[in-house]
């Protein structure tokens, strides 16, 4: 079984890569506040034709508290679909069903602890899915967003159709209302994004998903700066057999 190849810290990682092989990319910041806004300015920074951010504020847009299999971005970012519902939660009380889907959340509505707003008031709630699929406007080849409370649970990401543990990604800083900014770059253009749980009642919050085009090599050096965690670089052909 072909395994990932984990090259080391962010600045390891752009010292020693062949780009024209190395697709997709992914870093995580280190937990906190602070890291996730700085790695967060180093993504905007590296953005050269302009980017998209989706904050899900726009109260006209959205119902707070209105669940749906798919919520689409209101500026364009793309889409965001519960692909396997959770069960037996808190996303299962009050007036929430799992199987309902997914859910822009503010402090008021939202009857999970740990998941809150970045910016603004409201975040997109996963609602415990078992996989929550984003899949991004094209014409885009990096995405970045926070993540709030990720799964203490357990969970992994897919990219492309390779995967990446949340023990490996985020480590043990898996505690309730702990913060994280993750980036994503692929040179070819962004593909589905799949984020799944462990568990069927536990879940996260994403914020300011922001999709971008960003130059290589040297650019990539800016949507780096703040992260301190994982740096992984993935040849296509390096694929996780599930």
């Amino acid at each position: 079984m072909n395994t990932l190849k984990t090259v080391g810290a962010v600045g390891v990682l752009l010292g020693a890569c062949t780009w024209a092989s190395a697709a997709p990319f992914l870093s995580i910041s280190s937990q906190g506040a602070a890291a996730a806004a700085s790695a967060e300015q180093g993504f905007l920074n590296a953005a050269h034709s302009g980017y998209l951010t989706e904050t899900f504020d726009d109260n006209a847009f959205y119902t707070v508290g209105s669940q749906a299999g798919t919520i689409t971005s209101s500026v364009g970012v793309g889409s965001f679909t519960s692909a396997v519902p959770g069960s037996g939660g808190l996303c299962d009380s009050g007036p929430y069903n799992c199987n309902d889907g997914l859910a822009v959340l503010n402090a008021g509505a939202s009857p999970f602890s740990g998941r809150y707003a970045v910016s603004g008031s409201n975040w997109l709630d996963s609602m415990d899915a078992r996989q929550m699929v984003i899949s991004p406007a094209a014409g885009f080849n990096a995405m970045g967003f926070y993540m709030t409370d990720p799964n203490d649970a357990g969970g992994r990401l897919s990219i492309g159709g390779v995967d990446f543990s949340f023990s490996d990604i985020f480590g043990s800083a898996l505690g309730n209302g702990r913060i994280f900014y993750v980036s994503l770059y692929d040179a070819s253009g962004l593909g589905d994004v799949s984020i799944f749980s462990n568990n069927p009642d536990d879940g996260y919050g994403i914020d300011n998903i922001t999709v971008a085009n960003v130059t290589e090599p040297g650019t990539l050096a800016l949507l780096a700066l703040g992260l301190l965690g994982i740096g992984l670089s993935l040849s296509r052909k390096s694929k996780r057999n599930r």
